[in-house]
């Protein structure tokens, strides 16, 4: 059975009906994260290594966390509307912040909801630009995904 690490937004709450979906699914881990947290970077590396999951989702605060160790692991994620600009503070991940032109080759699919007022989805796409490891998808909702359309897209993409 495929592993899954999901990790919430930052506002957000461990579990949700995200997570339940995915439960039926999959075997998830979905951990209470405090992104303000010191070691953030040793927390989530331990439970990588641990779990060993083989595929990352992350929403908002998560989704960038999710990206960052996606990248070094080379994982593949899926990301909603991640955070990998405007935050309200830098978490701590320490050496895991690595720079786009690295060469993990695996997919990170990138949904954004085009009425986002958190998360400003036209920058995050000029910050992708044309790297082919990110598809970018698009849907008509705001920073929270529903979940009709969270299923939709683990659905076409649960399978890299």
């Amino acid at each position: 059975m495929k592993k899954v690490l999901y990790l919430h937004g930052l506002e957000s709450k461990q579990g949700g009906e995200k997570v339940g979906f995915l439960a039926g699914q999959a075997c998830i881990y979905a951990p209470a994260i405090d992104y303000r947290e010191e070691n953030l970077h040793g927390k989530i590396h331990n439970i990588i290594m641990n779990f060993k999951p083989d595929l990352i989702i992350g929403s908002s605060m998560g989704g960038y966390v999710a990206h960052e160790f996606a990248k070094a692991f080379n994982l593949p994620a899926i990301l909603l509307n991640p955070a990998l600009h405007s935050r309200s503070f830098e978490p701590d991940l320490d050496t895991f912040i690595l720079s786009f032109d690295t060469s993990f080759h695996e997919r990170q699919i990138v949904l954004l909801g085009k009425n986002d007022g958190v998360i400003d989805p036209e920058l995050t796409k000029t910050i992708l630009g044309d790297d082919k490891r990110f598809v970018i998808e698009e849907g008509e909702h705001g920073h929270r995904t529903p979940l009709d359309i969270f299923i939709d897209i683990y659905n076409k993409y649960k399978n890299g």
